[in-house]
Protein backbone atom coordinates (compact mmCIF):
# COMPACT_ATOMS: atom_id res chain seq x y z
CA UNK A 1 0.00 0.00 0.00
CA UNK A 2 1.25 3.32 -1.02
CA UNK A 3 1.28 5.89 1.59
CA UNK A 4 -1.05 8.79 1.47
CA UNK A 5 0.03 12.60 2.17
CA UNK A 6 -2.80 15.95 2.56
CA UNK A 7 -3.09 17.98 -0.69
CA UNK A 8 -0.95 20.73 1.06
CA UNK A 9 1.35 19.05 2.26
CA UNK A 10 2.24 17.11 -0.94
CA UNK A 11 1.79 21.04 -3.13
CA UNK A 12 4.68 22.22 -0.35
CA UNK A 13 6.81 19.60 -1.06
CA UNK A 14 6.58 19.86 -4.69
CA UNK A 15 7.15 23.22 -4.43
CA UNK A 16 9.89 22.85 -2.60
CA UNK A 17 11.78 20.43 -5.24
CA UNK A 18 10.58 23.10 -7.52
CA UNK A 19 12.67 25.71 -5.98
CA UNK A 20 15.36 24.05 -4.60
CA UNK A 21 16.17 20.44 -4.36
CA UNK A 22 19.54 20.98 -2.98
CA UNK A 23 20.45 20.99 0.71
CA UNK A 24 19.81 24.42 1.56
CA UNK A 25 16.66 25.02 0.49
CA UNK A 26 15.13 28.07 -0.54
CA UNK A 27 14.31 30.35 -3.16
CA UNK A 28 11.59 33.34 -4.23
CA UNK A 29 9.27 34.21 -7.12
CA UNK A 30 8.03 36.95 -9.00
CA UNK A 31 4.85 37.24 -11.30
CA UNK A 32 2.99 39.93 -12.36
CA UNK A 33 2.80 42.66 -9.48
CA UNK A 34 1.64 46.45 -8.87
CA UNK A 35 3.77 48.92 -8.53
CA UNK A 36 3.61 49.56 -5.15
CA UNK A 37 4.09 45.70 -3.99
CA UNK A 38 7.01 45.78 -5.78
CA UNK A 39 8.53 48.81 -3.84
CA UNK A 40 7.57 46.99 -0.78
CA UNK A 41 9.62 44.38 -1.92
CA UNK A 42 12.41 46.30 -2.27
CA UNK A 43 12.34 48.41 0.34
CA UNK A 44 12.26 45.74 2.33
CA UNK A 45 15.40 43.93 0.44
CA UNK A 46 17.53 47.38 0.78
CA UNK A 47 16.76 47.42 4.69
CA UNK A 48 17.41 43.91 5.39
CA UNK A 49 20.39 44.47 3.51
CA UNK A 50 21.39 47.62 5.60
CA UNK A 51 20.15 45.96 9.05
CA UNK A 52 22.98 42.98 8.39
CA UNK A 53 25.50 45.00 6.69
CA UNK A 54 25.45 42.86 4.05
CA UNK A 55 26.02 39.67 5.41
CA UNK A 56 29.71 41.11 6.03
CA UNK A 57 29.80 39.41 9.86
CA UNK A 58 28.33 36.57 9.01
CA UNK A 59 29.42 33.24 10.07
CA UNK A 60 28.41 31.24 6.23
CA UNK A 61 27.84 32.97 3.25
CA UNK A 62 26.00 30.55 0.40
CA UNK A 63 25.85 32.32 -2.86
CA UNK A 64 24.10 30.00 -5.80
CA UNK A 65 23.68 31.24 -8.99
CA UNK A 66 20.49 31.40 -10.78
CA UNK A 67 21.67 28.54 -13.40
CA UNK A 68 22.24 26.38 -10.35
CA UNK A 69 18.89 27.30 -8.70
CA UNK A 70 16.80 26.88 -12.19
CA UNK A 71 18.72 23.46 -12.79
CA UNK A 72 18.42 21.95 -9.01
CA UNK A 73 14.15 23.16 -10.54
CA UNK A 74 14.11 21.37 -13.86
CA UNK A 75 14.98 17.89 -11.70
CA UNK A 76 11.07 17.95 -11.16
CA UNK A 77 10.79 17.73 -15.40
CA UNK A 78 8.94 14.27 -16.11
CA UNK A 79 7.25 13.90 -13.00
CA UNK A 80 3.71 12.02 -13.98
CA UNK A 81 0.73 12.26 -11.56
CA UNK A 82 -2.49 9.65 -12.42
CA UNK A 83 -5.77 11.36 -11.89
CA UNK A 84 -8.77 9.21 -10.15
CA UNK A 85 -10.69 9.95 -13.63
CA UNK A 86 -7.94 8.61 -15.81
CA UNK A 87 -6.03 11.65 -17.13
CA UNK A 88 -2.68 12.24 -16.71
CA UNK A 89 -0.63 15.29 -15.47
CA UNK A 90 3.26 15.41 -16.46
CA UNK A 91 5.56 18.28 -16.05
CA UNK A 92 7.09 18.75 -19.06
CA UNK A 93 9.27 22.16 -18.12
CA UNK A 94 10.52 24.76 -15.91
CA UNK A 95 12.15 27.80 -16.35
CA UNK A 96 12.58 30.73 -14.50
CA UNK A 97 14.72 34.30 -13.58
CA UNK A 98 15.78 35.38 -10.55
CA UNK A 99 15.38 39.43 -9.99
CA UNK A 100 15.53 41.65 -6.35
CA UNK A 101 13.25 40.48 -3.89
CA UNK A 102 11.45 38.38 -6.19
CA UNK A 103 11.96 35.89 -9.60
CA UNK A 104 9.80 34.85 -12.19
CA UNK A 105 9.31 31.05 -12.52
CA UNK A 106 7.08 29.17 -14.95
CA UNK A 107 6.44 25.55 -14.57
CA UNK A 108 4.92 23.35 -17.63
CA UNK A 109 2.03 21.13 -17.14
CA UNK A 110 0.94 18.80 -20.15
CA UNK A 111 -2.84 17.26 -19.48
CA UNK A 112 -3.14 13.59 -20.96
CA UNK A 113 -6.76 12.09 -22.05
CA UNK A 114 -8.73 11.63 -24.93
CA UNK A 115 -7.10 14.38 -25.99
CA UNK A 116 -3.73 16.37 -25.10
CA UNK A 117 -3.77 19.45 -23.51
CA UNK A 118 -1.11 22.27 -22.42
CA UNK A 119 -0.88 24.54 -19.14
CA UNK A 120 1.28 27.02 -17.98
CA UNK A 121 1.94 27.80 -14.25
CA UNK A 122 3.56 30.89 -12.99
CA UNK A 123 4.35 31.44 -9.52
CA UNK A 124 5.36 33.63 -6.47
CA UNK A 125 7.31 33.22 -3.00
CA UNK A 126 7.09 36.32 -1.07
CA UNK A 127 9.52 37.66 1.23
CA UNK A 128 9.76 35.79 4.35
CA UNK A 129 10.20 35.83 7.84
CA UNK A 130 10.94 33.78 10.49
CA UNK A 131 7.90 32.97 13.02
CA UNK A 132 7.26 29.93 15.63
CA UNK A 133 11.07 28.84 14.98
CA UNK A 134 10.45 28.26 11.19
CA UNK A 135 11.48 30.42 8.25
CA UNK A 136 7.84 31.11 6.18
CA UNK A 137 8.01 32.00 3.10
CA UNK A 138 4.05 32.88 1.14
CA UNK A 139 3.75 31.58 -1.86
CA UNK A 140 1.56 32.36 -4.75
CA UNK A 141 0.56 31.41 -8.15
CA UNK A 142 -0.06 34.36 -10.12
CA UNK A 143 -1.27 33.00 -13.43
CA UNK A 144 -2.81 29.69 -14.41
CA UNK A 145 -3.33 29.51 -18.87
CA UNK A 146 -3.45 27.62 -21.30
CA UNK A 147 -1.94 26.81 -24.58
CA UNK A 148 -4.34 25.26 -26.66
CA UNK A 149 -7.99 26.59 -28.29
CA UNK A 150 -11.71 26.70 -26.55
CA UNK A 151 -12.05 22.84 -26.72
CA UNK A 152 -8.74 21.73 -25.13
CA UNK A 153 -10.02 24.52 -22.06
CA UNK A 154 -13.43 22.74 -21.57
CA UNK A 155 -11.94 19.47 -21.78
CA UNK A 156 -9.43 20.85 -18.90
CA UNK A 157 -11.95 22.55 -17.03
CA UNK A 158 -13.91 19.20 -16.50
CA UNK A 159 -10.39 17.14 -16.06
CA UNK A 160 -9.01 20.13 -13.26
CA UNK A 161 -12.08 22.04 -12.19
CA UNK A 162 -11.27 25.00 -10.27
CA UNK A 163 -7.50 24.33 -10.33
CA UNK A 164 -7.05 26.41 -13.58
CA UNK A 165 -7.98 29.47 -11.35
CA UNK A 166 -4.99 30.95 -9.49
CA UNK A 167 -7.00 31.67 -6.86
CA UNK A 168 -7.84 27.98 -5.93
CA UNK A 169 -3.63 27.28 -5.87
CA UNK A 170 -3.92 30.43 -3.81
CA UNK A 171 -6.44 28.84 -1.34
CA UNK A 172 -4.69 25.56 -0.88
CA UNK A 173 -1.18 26.34 -0.74
CA UNK A 174 0.33 26.82 3.07
CA UNK A 175 3.49 29.16 3.58
CA UNK A 176 6.61 27.26 2.16
CA UNK A 177 8.16 26.47 6.01
CA UNK A 178 11.95 26.02 5.89
CA UNK A 179 13.60 24.46 8.72
CA UNK A 180 16.28 27.03 10.36
CA UNK A 181 18.80 25.06 11.14
CA UNK A 182 21.58 23.02 9.02
CA UNK A 183 23.51 19.95 10.82
CA UNK A 184 27.08 19.23 9.77
CA UNK A 185 30.22 17.26 11.10
CA UNK A 186 33.97 17.48 10.96
CA UNK A 187 35.58 14.45 10.70
CA UNK A 188 39.49 13.57 11.40
CA UNK A 189 40.25 9.37 10.49
CA UNK A 190 42.20 7.54 13.50
CA UNK A 191 45.69 7.98 12.66
CA UNK A 192 49.11 5.66 13.37
CA UNK A 193 52.45 7.48 13.65
CA UNK A 194 56.04 5.88 13.65
CA UNK A 195 58.57 8.09 15.25
CA UNK A 196 62.17 6.65 14.37
CA UNK A 197 63.49 7.98 17.39
CA UNK A 198 65.49 7.10 20.61
CA UNK A 199 63.14 5.59 22.03
CA UNK A 200 61.54 4.71 19.35
CA UNK A 201 57.48 5.08 19.19
CA UNK A 202 54.24 3.90 17.66
CA UNK A 203 51.84 7.27 18.25
CA UNK A 204 48.20 6.53 17.66
CA UNK A 205 45.32 8.90 17.18
CA UNK A 206 41.31 7.86 18.04
CA UNK A 207 38.69 9.11 14.95
CA UNK A 208 36.98 12.52 15.53
CA UNK A 209 33.31 13.63 14.34
CA UNK A 210 32.06 16.77 16.22
CA UNK A 211 28.96 18.32 14.82
CA UNK A 212 28.64 21.98 13.46
CA UNK A 213 25.02 23.37 13.83
CA UNK A 214 23.84 26.53 12.30
CA UNK A 215 20.85 28.16 11.55
CA UNK A 216 19.58 30.34 8.58
CA UNK A 217 19.47 33.73 9.08
CA UNK A 218 19.38 35.88 6.32
CA UNK A 219 17.69 34.79 2.46
CA UNK A 220 18.29 37.21 -0.02
CA UNK A 221 16.74 36.98 -3.34
CA UNK A 222 18.89 39.03 -6.15
CA UNK A 223 19.92 39.58 -9.72
CA UNK A 224 20.73 35.91 -11.11
CA UNK A 225 21.72 35.07 -7.71
CA UNK A 226 20.37 33.75 -3.96
CA UNK A 227 22.34 34.35 -1.29
CA UNK A 228 22.05 32.86 2.21
CA UNK A 229 23.28 34.01 5.46
CA UNK A 230 24.09 30.94 8.27
CA UNK A 231 25.55 31.74 11.87
CA UNK A 232 26.60 29.52 13.97
CA UNK A 233 23.66 28.03 16.93
CA UNK A 234 25.85 28.61 19.51
CA UNK A 235 25.40 32.29 19.47
CA UNK A 236 21.76 31.71 20.43
CA UNK A 237 21.43 35.33 21.65
CA UNK A 238 22.47 36.44 18.30
CA UNK A 239 19.70 34.05 16.54
CA UNK A 240 17.16 35.84 18.66
CA UNK A 241 18.17 39.65 18.31
CA UNK A 242 18.16 38.58 14.51
CA UNK A 243 14.49 36.98 14.81
CA UNK A 244 13.55 40.78 16.22
CA UNK A 245 15.33 42.58 13.92
CA UNK A 246 13.71 40.76 10.67
CA UNK A 247 10.14 41.71 11.96
CA UNK A 248 11.42 44.70 12.72
CA UNK A 249 12.47 45.50 9.12
CA UNK A 250 9.29 44.10 8.00
CA UNK A 251 7.55 46.67 9.92
CA UNK A 252 9.83 49.31 9.01
CA UNK A 253 9.34 48.53 5.64
CA UNK A 254 5.95 48.82 5.17
CA UNK A 255 6.22 52.57 6.50
CA UNK A 256 8.58 54.05 4.11
CA UNK A 257 7.65 56.35 1.93
CA UNK A 258 7.30 56.23 -1.76
CA UNK A 259 10.04 55.70 -3.96
CA UNK A 260 11.23 54.76 -7.01
CA UNK A 261 12.27 51.81 -8.44
CA UNK A 262 14.90 51.96 -10.13
CA UNK A 263 16.84 54.24 -8.16
CA UNK A 264 16.07 51.32 -5.25
CA UNK A 265 17.28 48.64 -7.69
CA UNK A 266 20.66 50.73 -8.55
CA UNK A 267 21.19 51.19 -4.09
CA UNK A 268 19.87 47.56 -3.67
CA UNK A 269 22.95 46.46 -6.02
CA UNK A 270 25.30 48.73 -4.26
CA UNK A 271 25.03 47.52 -0.71
CA UNK A 272 25.01 43.78 -2.63
CA UNK A 273 28.21 44.05 -4.53
CA UNK A 274 29.87 42.06 -2.04
CA UNK A 275 27.68 39.34 -2.31
CA UNK A 276 28.96 37.54 -5.69
CA UNK A 277 30.19 34.43 -6.86
CA UNK A 278 32.66 33.18 -9.78
CA UNK A 279 30.78 29.98 -10.55
CA UNK A 280 27.79 28.06 -9.51
CA UNK A 281 28.10 28.33 -5.61
CA UNK A 282 30.66 30.11 -3.55
CA UNK A 283 30.65 29.97 0.18
CA UNK A 284 32.70 31.94 2.08
CA UNK A 285 33.64 30.60 6.02
CA UNK A 286 34.55 33.21 8.42
CA UNK A 287 37.75 32.76 10.34
CA UNK A 288 35.01 32.11 13.58
CA UNK A 289 33.77 28.96 11.88
CA UNK A 290 37.56 28.06 11.23
CA UNK A 291 38.28 29.06 14.84
CA UNK A 292 35.36 27.04 16.42
CA UNK A 293 36.64 24.38 14.17
CA UNK A 294 39.45 23.52 15.63
CA UNK A 295 38.54 24.16 19.33
CA UNK A 296 36.50 21.49 18.72
CA UNK A 297 38.87 19.03 17.79
CA UNK A 298 40.84 20.70 20.49
CA UNK A 299 38.20 19.57 23.04
CA UNK A 300 36.75 16.38 21.54
CA UNK A 301 38.92 13.83 23.20
CA UNK A 302 40.82 13.71 26.73
CA UNK A 303 43.58 11.67 24.90
CA UNK A 304 44.33 12.79 21.37
CA UNK A 305 47.58 10.80 21.39
CA UNK A 306 48.57 7.34 22.56
CA UNK A 307 51.81 6.41 22.76
CA UNK A 308 53.88 3.22 23.24
CA UNK A 309 57.47 3.11 23.36
CA UNK A 310 59.24 0.19 21.84
CA UNK A 311 62.40 -1.46 22.69
CA UNK A 312 65.72 0.10 22.26
CA UNK A 313 69.14 1.86 23.75
CA UNK A 314 68.92 5.63 25.12
CA UNK A 315 72.18 5.67 26.69
CA UNK A 316 75.24 3.79 26.59
CA UNK A 317 78.45 5.59 28.25
CA UNK A 318 81.92 3.38 28.21
CA UNK A 319 84.11 3.73 31.37
CA UNK A 320 87.37 2.65 32.50
CA UNK A 321 87.37 1.53 36.22
CA UNK A 322 90.34 -0.41 36.45
CA UNK A 323 88.96 -2.22 33.27
CA UNK A 324 86.94 -1.11 31.18
CA UNK A 325 82.84 -1.36 31.73
CA UNK A 326 79.70 -0.34 29.59
CA UNK A 327 76.98 1.42 31.28
CA UNK A 328 73.79 1.15 29.26
CA UNK A 329 70.20 1.77 29.62
CA UNK A 330 67.44 0.31 27.22
CA UNK A 331 63.71 0.69 26.93
CA UNK A 332 62.24 -2.30 27.24
CA UNK A 333 58.38 -1.16 26.31
CA UNK A 334 56.76 1.91 27.99
CA UNK A 335 52.88 3.69 27.61
CA UNK A 336 51.84 7.39 27.64
CA UNK A 337 49.18 9.49 26.71
CA UNK A 338 48.74 13.42 25.49
CA UNK A 339 46.23 15.96 25.17
CA UNK A 340 46.23 18.97 22.79
CA UNK A 341 45.06 21.71 24.99
CA UNK A 342 44.50 24.28 22.70
CA UNK A 343 44.34 24.30 18.70
CA UNK A 344 43.73 28.56 17.79
CA UNK A 345 44.43 30.66 14.41
CA UNK A 346 47.44 32.89 14.73
CA UNK A 347 46.72 34.23 11.24
CA UNK A 348 45.77 33.33 8.07
CA UNK A 349 47.84 34.61 4.89
CA UNK A 350 49.34 33.67 1.71
CA UNK A 351 46.18 30.67 1.10
CA UNK A 352 48.18 28.98 4.67
CA UNK A 353 46.47 28.95 8.37
CA UNK A 354 49.43 29.34 10.91
CA UNK A 355 47.83 27.41 13.97
CA UNK A 356 48.95 27.13 17.41
CA UNK A 357 49.10 24.08 19.35
CA UNK A 358 49.58 23.80 22.72
CA UNK A 359 49.24 19.98 24.14
CA UNK A 360 50.80 18.16 27.92
CA UNK A 361 51.52 14.55 28.15
CA UNK A 362 53.06 12.09 30.51
CA UNK A 363 54.68 8.55 29.83
CA UNK A 364 55.53 5.52 31.92
CA UNK A 365 58.73 3.16 30.81
CA UNK A 366 60.20 0.28 31.99
CA UNK A 367 63.91 0.17 32.11
CA UNK A 368 66.84 -2.05 32.58
CA UNK A 369 70.54 -1.75 32.23
CA UNK A 370 73.71 -2.01 33.75
CA UNK A 371 75.63 0.44 36.01
CA UNK A 372 79.15 -0.40 36.62
CA UNK A 373 78.12 -4.44 36.37
CA UNK A 374 75.40 -3.85 38.52
CA UNK A 375 72.32 -4.90 36.68
CA UNK A 376 68.99 -2.70 37.61
CA UNK A 377 65.43 -2.14 36.34
CA UNK A 378 63.33 1.02 36.53
CA UNK A 379 60.04 2.13 35.96
CA UNK A 380 60.44 5.57 35.51
CA UNK A 381 57.70 8.36 34.88
CA UNK A 382 58.20 11.48 32.57
CA UNK A 383 55.64 14.71 31.69
CA UNK A 384 56.08 16.76 28.66
CA UNK A 385 54.25 20.06 27.13
CA UNK A 386 54.90 21.78 23.81
CA UNK A 387 53.52 25.29 24.04
CA UNK A 388 52.28 28.14 21.41
CA UNK A 389 53.82 25.79 18.52
CA UNK A 390 53.37 26.72 14.93
CA UNK A 391 51.89 24.53 12.44
CA UNK A 392 51.40 25.62 9.34
CA UNK A 393 47.97 24.33 7.53
CA UNK A 394 46.51 24.80 3.84
CA UNK A 395 43.42 24.19 2.15
CA UNK A 396 43.41 22.02 -0.73
CA UNK A 397 40.42 20.93 -3.22
CA UNK A 398 39.83 16.39 -3.32
CA UNK A 399 37.53 16.76 -6.68
CA UNK A 400 34.60 17.99 -4.61
CA UNK A 401 35.87 18.51 -0.55
CA UNK A 402 37.79 21.03 0.47
CA UNK A 403 40.39 19.67 2.83
CA UNK A 404 41.86 21.39 5.67
CA UNK A 405 45.69 19.74 6.49
CA UNK A 406 48.91 20.30 7.59
CA UNK A 407 51.62 21.57 5.41
CA UNK A 408 53.13 18.22 3.86
CA UNK A 409 56.39 17.77 6.08
CA UNK A 410 54.98 19.41 9.01
CA UNK A 411 56.85 18.57 12.22
CA UNK A 412 56.33 18.44 16.35
CA UNK A 413 59.35 18.51 18.51
CA UNK A 414 58.95 16.76 21.91
CA UNK A 415 61.06 16.79 24.30
CA UNK A 416 61.29 13.95 27.30
CA UNK A 417 63.26 13.64 30.40
CA UNK A 418 63.37 10.38 32.51
CA UNK A 419 64.78 10.97 35.86
CA UNK A 420 66.70 7.57 37.05
CA UNK A 421 69.06 6.60 39.99
CA UNK A 422 71.54 4.02 39.68
CA UNK A 423 74.11 3.14 41.69
CA UNK A 424 73.58 5.83 44.19
CA UNK A 425 73.49 8.78 41.52
CA UNK A 426 71.34 10.29 39.52
CA UNK A 427 71.75 9.92 35.71
CA UNK A 428 69.11 11.67 33.84
CA UNK A 429 68.29 10.64 29.95
CA UNK A 430 66.87 13.36 27.46
CA UNK A 431 65.48 12.82 24.35
CA UNK A 432 64.18 15.34 21.77
CA UNK A 433 61.88 13.80 19.09
CA UNK A 434 60.49 14.56 15.90
CA UNK A 435 56.66 13.79 15.13
CA UNK A 436 55.15 14.15 11.65
CA UNK A 437 52.29 16.03 12.78
CA UNK A 438 51.19 16.00 9.11
CA UNK A 439 50.39 12.48 9.71
CA UNK A 440 47.55 13.23 12.31
CA UNK A 441 46.04 16.65 10.61
CA UNK A 442 46.13 15.35 7.43
CA UNK A 443 42.51 15.39 6.21
CA UNK A 444 39.49 17.70 8.15
CA UNK A 445 36.83 17.88 5.35
CA UNK A 446 35.35 21.34 5.49
CA UNK A 447 31.74 21.27 5.63
CA UNK A 448 30.33 21.67 2.05
CA UNK A 449 26.40 22.53 3.59
CA UNK A 450 25.23 20.54 0.71
CA UNK A 451 24.26 17.02 0.54
CA UNK A 452 25.41 14.54 -2.12
CA UNK A 453 22.24 13.19 -3.27
CA UNK A 454 18.07 13.86 -2.63
CA UNK A 455 15.12 12.06 -4.03
CA UNK A 456 12.46 13.17 -6.26
CA UNK A 457 8.81 11.65 -6.47
CA UNK A 458 8.88 10.16 -10.49
CA UNK A 459 4.89 9.17 -10.12
CA UNK A 460 2.04 9.91 -8.07
CA UNK A 461 -1.63 9.20 -8.16
CA UNK A 462 -4.56 11.14 -7.26
CA UNK A 463 -7.29 8.88 -5.66
CA UNK A 464 -11.43 9.91 -5.66
CA UNK A 465 -11.06 11.67 -2.26
CA UNK A 466 -7.80 13.79 -3.65
CA UNK A 467 -5.37 11.49 -1.42
CA UNK A 468 -2.03 11.83 -3.35
CA UNK A 469 0.31 9.01 -3.30
CA UNK A 470 4.02 8.38 -4.44
CA UNK A 471 4.34 5.56 -6.30
CA UNK A 472 7.99 5.66 -7.73
CA UNK A 473 10.87 7.51 -6.41
CA UNK A 474 14.54 8.50 -8.21
CA UNK A 475 17.37 9.79 -7.37
CA UNK A 476 19.35 12.70 -8.34
CA UNK A 477 22.52 13.10 -7.54
CA UNK A 478 24.38 16.26 -6.20
CA UNK A 479 28.01 16.83 -7.91
CA UNK A 480 30.69 19.58 -6.65
CA UNK A 481 33.63 19.67 -9.16
CA UNK A 482 36.21 22.36 -9.91
CA UNK A 483 36.80 23.34 -6.21
CA UNK A 484 39.03 26.53 -6.03
CA UNK A 485 40.12 27.52 -2.65
CA UNK A 486 40.97 30.96 -1.37
CA UNK A 487 42.38 31.69 2.52
CA UNK A 488 42.59 34.72 3.44
CA UNK A 489 42.49 36.85 6.51
CA UNK A 490 39.21 36.83 7.05
CA UNK A 491 38.33 33.45 6.97
CA UNK A 492 38.13 31.14 3.54
CA UNK A 493 36.12 31.57 -0.36
CA UNK A 494 35.35 27.89 -2.08
CA UNK A 495 33.66 28.11 -5.65
CA UNK A 496 32.92 25.23 -7.63
CA UNK A 497 31.10 24.13 -10.31
CA UNK A 498 27.65 21.97 -10.07
CA UNK A 499 25.88 19.66 -11.81
CA UNK A 500 23.10 17.09 -11.69
CA UNK A 501 22.80 13.50 -12.88
CA UNK A 502 20.11 10.67 -12.19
Amino acid sequence: MYKAISNKLYLTVLLLVLLFGCGARQVAFCGQVSDAMRLNELRRLRDELKLTDSLRHADVTVVMSEHTIMEAAKQIVGLEILMSNGGVLRITSVDGELKPAAAIVKIGVQARSTVTVDLSLTGRLGTGEIRDGVFQMPFQITDVSLASGRLSALFLRTLLGGWLSSKKWNEELPPLEIPLEIDEAIEIPASHIAVDGSPPMEISTPAYRSPLRFTITSLFVLAERLVLGLQMVDNSDAGESRKTALQTSSTASGASGAGDLHALEKEIARLSDNLVSNGDLTVRLDRRVISRLLEQIAAAHRTDFDLRLKAGRVRAEEVTAVVKVLNYTDVESGEGHADVSSLSIDRIADGKVDLRLSLQGEADARMRGREYGIPYRLSPHTTFAVKDKIVPLQFVSDDERVILRAVPGTSLPISLRFSIKVAGRDVGINRDLVVQIDRWLNRIEIPSFFGREFSLPQKMEVDAGGNIYVTSKRKINFKLSKMRVIAHEGGVNMTAAVAFSF
